[in-house]
């Protein structure tokens, strides 16, 4: 967590006095590099870019989709409208990242003790079954957007 606090540190360093700090901006980039590195060992490396990481985008989306489809008639969130285009290839975009990490740990085991660790091989006491990979990303995405955004 240090280390992705010093990197905010360090760009507004680097950015001098006179650059305004969009302070929203970086601390959702503080929160998702952080909770990213410290629950599944990963860095976006958000501060290394002036766009938000495509996970952001894709979350918010997301998010801002699922808020538009609640107050819609069903019927109208199965047409083929940009907007539903737009909602489910965020969740693609989603699910994507969150299998190349699982991905990744499973081709590169770390000894890191770390939820997503657990979660790989984490098994059930009583029947001795582990999460599938599809239960993995599902809770590693729930995992991202509850840690980017409480409710009021």
């Amino acid at each position: 967590m240090y280390d992705i606090a010093s990197q905010l540190v360090m760009k507004w360093a680097r950015q001098g006095p006179k650059v305004p700090i969009m302070v929203t901006d970086d601390f959702t980039r503080l929160t998702l590099d952080t909770i990213a590195l410290c629950a599944m060992g990963t860095r976006f490396n958000s501060f290394y870019h002036e766009e938000m990481h495509p996970f952001v985008d894709a979350m918010v989306g997301f998010l801002l989709g699922s808020g538009y489809r609640a107050l819609r008639p069903a019927i109208i969130n199965n047409l083929p409208t940009s907007e539903n285009a737009k909602y489910w290839s965020d969740i693609e975009y989603l699910k994507k990242v969150a299998q190349e990490l699982v991905d990744e740990r499973r081709n590169n085991p770390e000894e890191k003790k770390d939820l997503l660790n657990a979660m790989i091989h984490g098994k059930d006491p009583k029947t001795g079954q582990g999460l599938s990979d599809e239960s993995i990303i599902n809770n590693m995405i729930t995992f991202l957007i509850a840690g980017m955004y409480k409710q009021p």
